[in-house]
């Protein structure tokens, strides 16, 4: 009896999404983190697409809450409607009514804008998803405006046959073909971006030497499988999830009684092979290029890139940020602190043996540094 008791009190939570997409996937890992680190909570996971069908083995299990996971055409069940709920990445017209977690899409556009704009490249086009898809037109205005604080332009792609790809794959590709090059691309979603690669492909444009694509969500089943292999921005998924759980907890608890609206931003930008674009101006650069990617981590000077080099340091950096735009000591530093980020995410070692094996003598200065260029502290990268 005291343990059907203690049963009772633990709160009831339906998540509702497409557990086979691997971002949903992530979001789940997310929510299940916070209701394992401030639960316990008896989770249940619904497929969204069935879910109407899958109804009726919910008929003697209320939920004391409902997360609403990314499927358009989901909508809130209206006999969960005093239910605590949270829509993640979802349906924008219950915005009003319903409290939600989105992600970003001006943090997604800035990244893949900053990713382009590292390679060097100085001419750029977006190609948007289906018309009538207003994150996709988000993600292209964020774009364009990091462009332009840059002083450059961009051409927007328009389909004139969103319903016929015989058609609209004629379009795209006298589009791709007119694009200066070279030209960085920012895709609005991966599944589009295999769109344009294919496109390429048959009109032979050269990815990423003529065109360097980079699209959003990290699709690995896509991704991995394009020719070339796709660059993409991942969103932080997982911490979508875990905004999401934390909203709805906080609502189970009284403590929200408004509506609710939370962004959540990028976790990286995964680079394939679509956007390893050397400038085609010096096989010297790109080699050089590869000496800094190798040696970053063993504490190499600008003297060593220009020894390397065999030419004088004004040519080299003259050259360097002509091709690259920026200097050999900031690609030294972007290099390294990539390789930073890398094992923050993916180790557990400590922040001075990180340091080490990055070429930073001193860790004060490194947690100076990080601070300075990603804005949090290196602890709080890691646990984000």
């Amino acid at each position: 009896m005291t343990k059907q008791r203690f049963l009772k009190n633990i709160p009831r939570i339906l998540v509702v999404m497409p557990t086979v997409e691997k971002a949903c996937r992530d979001k789940l890992q997310g929510i299940l983190r916070y209701a394992h680190m401030n639960g316990p909570w008896d989770v249940q996971t619904f497929d969204s697409h069935p879910f109407n069908a899958q109804l009726g083995s919910l008929r003697n299990w209320q939920p004391d809450g409902v997360i609403y996971g990314s499927d358009h055409r989901l909508r809130p069940v209206s006999r969960f409607s005093r239910v605590a709920s949270v829509e993640l990445d979802g349906f924008a017209e219950s915005a009003d009514t319903l409290s939600s977690v989105h992600h970003s899409s001006r943090l997604i556009a800035e990244a893949a804008a900053d990713h382009l704009m590292h390679l060097g490249l100085t001419q750029f086009g977006f190609v948007g998803s289906l018309p009538d898809s207003p994150w996709s037109e988000t993600r292209a205005g964020a774009f364009v405006a990091r462009l332009a604080l840059a002083g450059h332009a961009c051409q927007t792609y328009t389909p004139i046959h969103p319903e016929d790809w015989g058609l609209e794959q004629a379009h795209m590709q006298a589009w791709l073909e007119a694009l200066p090059k070279p030209c960085g691309l920012m895709v609005a979603v991966d599944l589009r971006a295999k769109q344009v690669l294919d496109t390429c492909l048959v009109a032979g444009i050269r990815v990423p030497e003529d065109v360097c694509v980079v699209s959003v969500d990290n699709d690995e089943t896509i991704c991995e499988n394009t020719t070339p292999t796709l660059s993409s921005v991942l969103p932080d998924f997982e911490q979508g999830g875990y905004l999401a759980a934390e909203s709805l907890d906080r609502q189970m608890r009284g403590l929200l009684t408004k509506p609710s609206r939370i962004t959540y931003g990028v976790k990286r930008v995964v680079q394939r092979k679509s956007s390893l674009f050397i400038p085609q101006s010096s096989h010297l650069l790109a080699s050089a290029l590869e000496f800094i990617r190798l040696n970053a981590g063993a504490g190499i000077r600008v003297s060593d890139v220009v020894h390397y080099m065999n030419v004088s340091r004004r040519y080299a950096e003259r050259h360097f940020r002509s091709g690259f735009g920026r200097s050999i000591l900031e690609e030294i530093q972007r290099q390294r602190l990539e390789r930073v980020c890398t094992l923050l995410r993916e180790t557990n070692l400590p922040i001075g043996d990180i340091g080490a094996r990055c070429g930073y003598g001193s860790e004060i200065y490194l947690k100076v540094l990080f601070k300075k260029t990603h804005g949090v502290t290196m602890r709080e990268y890691r646990n984000a």
